[in-house]
């Protein structure tokens, strides 16, 4: 837990400082805030997250390139520290600005004590827990790799979930800390962390005395926190995307309530939600929110908006570049396993067979089934099985996501025939229109609801796992139904009944007491005290060794899983060959076919 912490507080001190640079560059450009030859007003970061979460995208943009040239180790490190350091000198009065309003923020005893206790349960939390299969079975060679290595040439080659391409998987390499003994694996739970963080503001309810549209949002993130709490000390890419993809919406959505006009604070999650990608490809669709300040920069600025559009579309080149580049070394392809864009003519690309059967066994796997063969098995024959296999909760939340879709395109039938005229944007028409100053507009509704249920139907008819689409299986219904209960609970003017919103946060306190006590429990019988100090490790398996080339190699005895610690190794080592006599030279197939 100590170890964590420590972890933490060098995560959140450095990140703050690198996206403290990035985003005060992008507010400070001139051509963000000036058009048809008038200079408008300096934009002014609301949220101070949003440093931290701008300099993780940095860091591991960061962590990646220097992979493609060395090992993500010490000098990774020294060399990070530098630029922090430099970042400091350049910008020392800004950032002690910032840091003072940052304080001053913070001067409610009761928000500090909140905050701590966050920052101490999930610390605990990602001190020990279960590890997640994949990470025993690839997750944990692939960080180890960067570690050693960095990226190497048809890697996928060797094992093929290693051209499984995350940014997550860079970005623990950085800040795993393996050069000083322990590789130690507390991303995914400071990305819960950052969530559960913006998940507080929950607590606001009682003072505002009536909901909003983020607070369903929120109280659906917090569930799914409870879901991964004994799972987050793994480093699996899920957890990295979904508590990414709530942090999106639920930001999204308080830009909606407190009525944003600037463009920038959307086309910041824009460039998270295109980050979430490179995290997990089923984050995708998520990046269409940038049609939103696209929208908003064209109807307002005409030609003018070119220049601010560019500025993020190289923003956006530096985030996807590395990715796709890391992809290309590591499999031959642009976006593995994805083979409709074959661009490159390598010696160590992955067979195209090999990477088709591999993306066919990823959707039959998410379908239900263990025989790649199964892949093709049309929609009316594997749904209904797959349906079957969910649990009550995500069972119901499909339901009610079939249940409010009718619902939502007759508000979009509703807005196009009388919202956009009557209600001019400013929360639709007088039918839907609410009366407190937070409420989110129709059309602004209409437009991120529409992006959950396009996210919806694109896991779904891709690879409908649960473990990363709960967040898309959730988030339509409990939009559609949270702007609905706003609705009700402002007309029929129950804000007056105090007791009501007292007694539903209540009820909320009340569900978080029962899962603590519950996980409390189950924690007791895996306590282990020298956790509070240093990190679980990964686990173990035995191992077999073979010797190719003159290095030796590893594979499991039984199963597939072999851990951290056996490096190098496969569940097979078949189909490959080195391309030289150096493990540095790379992979390539033994048979390209």
């Amino acid at each position: 837990m100590l170890s964590v912490l420590l972890n933490w507080i060098y995560v959140i001190v450095t990140t703050y400082i690198w996206g403290f640079a990035i985003l005060q560059s992008v507010v400070n450009n001139p051509h963000m805030f000036t058009f048809k030859g008038k200079k408008q007003s300096i934009y002014e970061v609301r949220y101070h997250e949003s440093y931290l979460i701008a300099g993780i995208i940095a860091a591991t943009s960061y962590a990646q390139l220097f992979s493609i040239v060395y090992k993500v180790g010490i000098i990774a490190n020294i060399l990070y520290i530098g630029i922090c350091l430099l970042i400091v000198f350049l910008k020392k009065d800004k950032l002690f600005s910032s840091l003072t309003d940052l304080f001053s923020k913070l001067a409610d005893r009761k928000i500090v004590v909140i905050y701590a206790v966050i920052t101490l349960v999930l610390a605990y939390a990602t001190s020990h827990g279960l590890m997640h299969y994949d990470t025993d079975l690839y997750h944990a060679q692939a960080i180890r790799w960067i570690e050693e290595y960095g990226v190497i040439k048809g890697l996928g080659n060797l094992h093929l979930r290693l051209g499984y391409n995350s940014s997550s998987f860079a970005l623990s390499a950085l800040f795993s800390m393996s050069f000083m003994g322990q590789s130690l694996h507390t991303m995914a739970g400071y990305f819960a962390l950052l969530l559960a963080i913006k998940c507080a503001d929950i607590v606001q309810i009682v003072r505002r005395r009536y909901p909003i549209l983020p607070d369903f949002a929120r109280i659906l993130a917090i569930y799914y926190l409870f879901t991964i709490f004994d799972e987050m000390v793994s480093p699996a890419s899920d957890y990295y995307m979904t508590t990414l993809v709530f942090y999106i919406v639920i930001h999204w959505l308080d830009l909606y309530s407190i009525h944003e006009r600037s463009f920038l604070p959307h086309a910041f999650l824009s460039m998270t939600a295109l980050y979430a990608a490179t995290i997990k490809l089923s984050a995708a669709p998520l990046f269409l929110l940038a049609i939103y300040p696209i929208h908003r920069l064209i109807t307002r600025r005409k030609s003018g908006a070119v220049r601010p559009i560019l500025y993020f579309v190289l923003i956006g080149f530096f985030i996807s570049f590395p990715f796709v580049l890391r992809s290309m070394i590591l499999t031959g392809w642009l976006v593995y396993p994805f083979t409709a864009i074959d661009i490159f003519t390598v010696a160590w690309k992955v067979p195209i067979d090999r990477a088709v059967s591999d993306a066919h066994e990823i959707i039959a796997y998410g379908r239900g089934f263990t025989n790649v063969a199964d892949y093709a098995v049309p929609f009316k024959e594997w749904f209904p099985g797959w349906v079957s296999s969910l649990g009550t909760f995500n069972k119901l939340m499909l339901l009610l996501d079939t249940l409010c879709l009718p619902v939502y395109a007759g508000c979009c039938i509703y807005y196009m025939l009388v919202g956009r005229t009557s209600g001019k944007g400013k929360g639709g028409s007088n039918v839907f229109k609410l009366s407190h100053r937070k409420a989110v507009a129709l059309s602004d509704f209409l437009f991120l609801e529409g992006i959950a249920y396009l996210s919806l139907c694109y896991w779904l008819f891709s690879s409908p796992l649960i473990r990363y689409g709960c967040v898309y299986l959730w988030l339509p219904a409990v939009i559609l139904i949270g702007r609905f209960a706003c609705f009700i609970y402002d007309r029929m003017g129950l804000a007056k009944y105090e007791y009501m919103h007292k007694a539903v946060f209540a009820l909320f306190v009340l569900f978080i007491t029962y899962k603590s006590i519950y996980f409390g429990i189950e924690d007791a019988r895996r306590f282990n005290p020298s956790y509070l100090v240093k990190q679980q490790d990964y686990n173990s398996y035995e191992v077999e060794e073979k010797e190719i080339s003159g290095i030796a190699f590893y594979y499991p005895v039984s199963g597939d899983r072999t851990g951290y610690d056996a490096f190098p190794s496969a569940p097979s080592l078949d189909g490959f060959k080195l391309i030289g006599s150096d493990i540095r030279a790379g992979f390539e197939p033994a048979d390209p076919g």
